[in-house]
């Protein structure tokens, strides 16, 4: 077997070497590549340099999903996902915001993917086309570390808990985990149409899950959409959550990748919160994602009178 690994960080992430990506990946390099995903719950691979070495490398990790956001599907595979900024057309998919004083295009705060549905996928794996020349870095945050790092007092605050997620269409109203200065440069009317574009209903995850292969624990928050614990009193609840994110959005256990082309990242999105730096205004960058199929089995509705499986709405962010 030619594929080796090299640690990201001391805590977590791999970049994976050796995987031959030209052709089709034999089923024991797959499980060595699934191996590695799940000890680091990232891993890198560079030179993957075509669609199909995308795809195929991907394919490893289990089924695809199209994008629900179908206007973001890529004509020679539904199961690409077009992430494309052009400083052209500010009008393209994606945020707007003034982080810290600066204007990005594309900025994401922290959070595990469709937090805001009862079935979360399984994972993502981003590639990289057109780096940009400035910015543009991705964050990751492993969420086993964030919870080995509790303190005991925290740990027993967290056990059973559940958090109330309900999809927050404007970023700047995200409470937890988020830059306070935070502003939409969108228009009213632009932000008006993102607000009623899509519309969900209040879903319910645990707090802290267990990953399956290993048994360890997994501070499962994602900043993004989290609205409330569930059975506490709004000032508890509040005091809660900001304690928490900002334990897990601590930088000094992130890992913040710069992108060279032809470089992919699959995450594990049961594990791991993901963040994205976005790009000044005038700086074009254009990736592709494939999104990987999955049900960890523990969202609901709020709504008890809905089936998990029942989706209405629905949008890969």
């Amino acid at each position: 077997m030619s594929i080796e690994t090299r640690r990201l960080t001391p805590q977590f992430g791999l970049e994976i070497l050796g995987l031959d990506l030209s052709s089709s990946i034999s089923e024991a390099d797959r499980k060595a590549v699934m191996s590695a995903w799940i000890q680091g719950g990232i891993v890198l691979v560079r030179g993957c340099a075509s669609a199909e070495a995308h795809l195929r490398l991907s394919e490893c990790f289990g089924k695809l999903e199209p994008s629900a956001t179908k206007i973001l599907n890529n004509a020679i595979s539904p199961f690409l996902m077009d992430l494309r900024y052009d400083p052209a057309s500010q009008r393209a998919p994606g945020t707007l915001m003034r982080v810290n004083g600066q204007d990005r295009a594309g900025w994401l705060g922290w959070h595990w993917d469709q937090s805001f549905m009862p079935v979360i996928v399984r994972g993502a794996a981003l590639r990289m086309i057109e780096p940009a020349s400035t910015a543009g870095e991705t964050g990751f945050i492993d969420a086993i570390d964030a919870y080995a790092r509790l303190p005991q007092r925290l740990k027993q605050a967290v056990e059973g808990r559940e958090v109330i997620y309900h999809f927050t269409g404007a970023m700047e109203k995200n409470r937890f985990g988020f830059p306070a200065d935070l502003q939409n440069l969108r228009s009213d009317e632009e932000m008006r149409e993102q607000e009623t574009q899509y519309v969900f209903e209040p879903v319910v995850h645990p707090l802290v899950i267990t990953q399956k292969e290993t048994g360890r624990k997994v501070l499962k928050l994602s900043p993004m959409h989290a609205q409330r614990i569930a059975g506490m009193s709004p000032d508890a609840s509040d005091d809660l959550l900001r304690e928490l994110a900002d334990h897990l959005v601590n930088p000094a256990y992130a890992y913040f990748h710069k992108w060279s082309a032809n470089e992919v990242i699959v995450w594990d999105n049961w594990r791991v919160i993901h963040s994205a730096a976005g790009v000044p205004l005038d700086v074009p960058r254009y990736a592709q994602r494939t999104t990987l199929l999955g049900d960890y089995g523990f969202g609901r509705y709020l709504d008890a009178t809905r089936e998990r499986t029942d989706i209405g709405a629905t949008l890969v962010d």
